[in-house]
């Protein structure tokens, strides 16, 4: 079975923006309101993306909201909640019609100053409730504005740590907006924030503390493969443990582009800690003018890996996203 482990409802009804813009008309006086969305209207939206899945070889994709739409940097703790609440039902409607293709990833109700402990109560219905099996969680919570966003080596995030490692799921670091006008977000923005997760991670005591959480850095983990021994010197002059042994409690997709960058990011962190992504339906969905097929296409790039063995090729494919995604239930 072949898992692709990162995938967005980009291609979400309009519905879901017309509410968003309804509740943006109504910050000073939230209501919660209603998103109602048939299970036609829901398949309808997805049944192009279906059968790329099938034209790809791809099973199964463990599913999420839209990253850049989690809009943790507009309104207050309710409106947060209240959006975040929305989207999460939405997945759940989509796994819950294909359950055979789809396992449902939650966004937090996060809002910039607020503490994670506001988060526990969603990841708790999510997973405990509504069958969810990981959550997507922003490093940088107001978009690169005041009030900033302690360092994920920070102890402010430790309740979610616990909380998740109670639960047994894992997390995407996975930045939504960003404010800044110098930095385009797919282009920007989330390749810095999942630079700055790793070294944040590395240099703290995070694993220490909590030996069996499973976080997952995308985007092949930003620019570090490359970046590899600028991150070793530096946890040597902090008096960090060893980056190169510390990188290895984290997990890395493969939501990389290219052959030569796969290979790099496999004999950096080894292949028990990479798992299959293409992103499929984001950024990278336009054609390779080099090859003729979209970017995102890149399942025939990891099967050309010619040093992998069979049972590195497997644990990228889909073994690792079975043991890190435990709780999902899949073929």
């Amino acid at each position: 079975m072949i898992i692709d482990i990162h995938a967005h409802y980009t291609q979400a009804p309009s519905k879901l923006d017309a509410y968003r813009g309804q509740q943006i008309t109504r910050r000073n006086r939230p209501t919660k309101g209603q998103l109602s969305l048939s299970d036609d209207e829901v398949t309808a939206s997805l049944l192009p993306n279906l059968h790329q899945m099938r034209e790809r070889g791809i099973d199964h994709l463990m599913f999420s909201p839209r990253a850049s739409g989690m809009g943790h940097d507009f309104g207050d703790e309710l409106i947060s909640r209240y959006w975040t609440e929305v989207n999460n039902d939405l997945i759940a409607q989509v796994c819950g019609l294909f359950p055979e293709q789809f396992s449902p990833v939650c966004q937090l109700p996060q809002t910039p100053g607020v503490s994670p402990i506001n988060c526990l109560e969603e990841l708790e219905r999510c997973v405990e409730e509504l069958g969810f099996v990981g959550c997507n969680i922003n490093p940088d919570v107001s978009g690169s504005i005041e009030p900033f966003t302690p360092g994920l080596g920070s102890e402010w995030w430790y309740p979610l740590w616990e909380k998740m490692v109670d639960l047994d799921v894992p997390g995407m670091i996975h930045a939504s907006s960003t404010l800044n006008p110098a930095l385009d977000v797919n282009g920007c923005h989330y390749v810095n924030m999942d630079t700055a997760a790793v070294v944040e991670l590395c240099r703290s005591r995070v694993f220490q503390d909590f030996p069996t959480l499973k976080l997952i850095i995308p985007h092949g983990g930003g620019s570090v493969p490359y970046q590899f021994s600028r991150h070793r010197a530096l946890n040597i002059n902090w008096g960090a443990p060893p980056f190169e042994e510390q990188i290895r409690h984290l997990y890395f997709d493969l939501a990389i582009y290219d052959q030569d960058s796969m290979e790099m990011l496999i004999r950096r962190v080894g292949a028990e800690r990479v798992m299959y992504s293409s992103e499929m339906f984001g950024t990278a969905k336009c054609c390779n003018t080099h090859t003729g097929k979209p970017f995102d296409d890149t399942l025939g790039l990891v099967r050309a890996i010619d040093w992998l063995s069979d049972n590195e090729r497997e644990l990228i494919l889909g073994g690792n996203a079975r043991r890190v995604f435990g709780r999902a239930q899949m073929g």
